[in-house]
């Protein structure tokens, strides 16, 4: 936790006659004010003390009288929540009233012998009384503090496992479901195209088809999101090079007038799961889906760096337009579409960067950045290879 004062709720009791946050002035001020009743006692009495009776009033009062401007300004800055501050100052004036009233019992059956005794021992009892009781007080209000944490901490872990699971289970409903569905209404309409001979039902099984398409478009995009929320848990890694080869592979099969060309290490470890496959997927159908030559030239390289591992993906086409790059990674980009918006927020989700480095009339520059995995994270967690 940070030396800074933190930002914290400031709760109180409407029917509270005393605002919570002037607990812990009111601490520091009546040290303030004991510290100088001791200087005030110095005056008044310094013919019949000697130095030695100073000495020890200076330390057993003024000591507890500092001792309570402090916890006045550590009580201001720490992390307890402002209505709990009652409490600790019930514990500061319960142990002062209660201190005080022991020790005025004892000098009525053992005074001591001089009037600037008496006061002193009385001074004491209330200056130690109050830094003994919000000595309890405080503890007490960080034990109540870290056990409430302690407690939404273990609720909030439950809701998070609870959501995960909600997630995957929607991702393998999109999966085997709304995707396979959406996939065979696709395919029968472009069957049915195929046999039909009326201009105007060919017309509207092509809008099925395309439709179809869209949809499952949409579905894969969602998957993507669904996926990057299954992680990265702790110590899963990928190895980028690996899922760089099968995407590019996958482009090159559905993409057959496209050229790309992959420069990578043997295996390159990143933190993440298989959801990084989308960032890429996305950039190199961007890459090829907006080249304006026949033969699409796609290059992807990567770069490792001690802290990092740079994927660098260039094309040769039109680049983009200058109106065009201010928006280029917004959710409802016009030129460019829901892909880059994606890769950016699954490459955040990951601990990532990807930003258009270059671009123009010879083409365009994506760099993704991701956080290298750790040589304990890479020996401990199975890779994209190994699925």
């Amino acid at each position: 936790m940070s030396h800074d004062t933190p930002a914290r709720p400031r709760t109180e009791s409407s029917r509270s006659w005393l605002k919570q946050e002037y607990v812990p002035p009111i601490i520091g001020w009546f040290g303030g004010l004991s510290a100088l009743s001791l200087v005030g006692w110095t005056v008044a009495f310094a013919g019949t003390i000697d130095v030695p009776g100073l000495l020890l009033s200076a330390a057993f009062t003024g000591g507890p009288a500092l001792g309570l401007i402090w916890g006045g300004y550590r009580l201001d800055r720490s992390d307890i929540e402002t209505s709990r501050y009652a409490r600790i100052l019930q514990w500061c004036v319960g142990g002062s009233v209660g201190f005080l009233a022991i020790n005025l019992l004892m000098m009525v059956f053992f005074p001591w012998y001089s009037l600037a005794g008496n006061i002193s021992w009385a001074h004491f009892s209330v200056n130690a009384g109050a830094v003994g009781g919000f000595a309890v007080g405080y503890v007490e209000a960080r034990a109540i503090q870290r056990e409430v944490e302690a407690t939404v901490a273990t609720v909030r872990a439950d809701q998070l496992a609870n959501e995960r699971e909600l997630l995957l289970y929607l991702n393998d409903l999109l999966r085997h479901e709304v995707l396979n569905s959406a996939q065979i209404i696709s395919g029968h309409a472009s069957l049915l195209q195929a046999e039909c001979d009326d201009e105007r039902v060919r017309t509207r099984l092509e809008t099925v088809e395309r439709e179809s398409d869209d949809l499952v478009d949409v579905i894969d995009d969602i998957r993507a999101m669904l996926e990057a929320n299954r992680g990265p848990e702790t110590h899963s890694t990928v190895d980028l090079t690996a899922l760089l080869t099968a995407q590019v592979a996958e482009c090159r099969s559905r993409f057959d007038e496209a050229v790309i060309d992959i420069e990578c290490p043997a295996s390159a470890h990143v933190q993440g799961n298989e959801g990084l496959k989308w960032i890429f997927s996305n950039l190199l159908e961007n890459a090829i889906e907006h080249a304006d030559a026949a033969t699409p030239h796609v290059r992807v390289t990567v770069d490792e760096q001690p802290e990092t591992v740079t994927v660098t993906v260039a094309d040769d086409g039109p680049g983009i337009p200058d109106k065009e790059r201010a928006r280029l990674f917004e959710r409802k980009s016009t030129n460019h579409g829901l892909g880059l918006y994606l890769s950016r927020i699954l490459a955040n989700r990951y601990g990532g960067t990807v930003d258009l480095a270059d671009t123009g009339p010879d083409g365009s520059v994506f760099v993704v950045a991701l956080p290298r995995a750790s040589v304990a994270d890479d020996a401990e967690a199975s890779d994209y290879g190994r699925h």
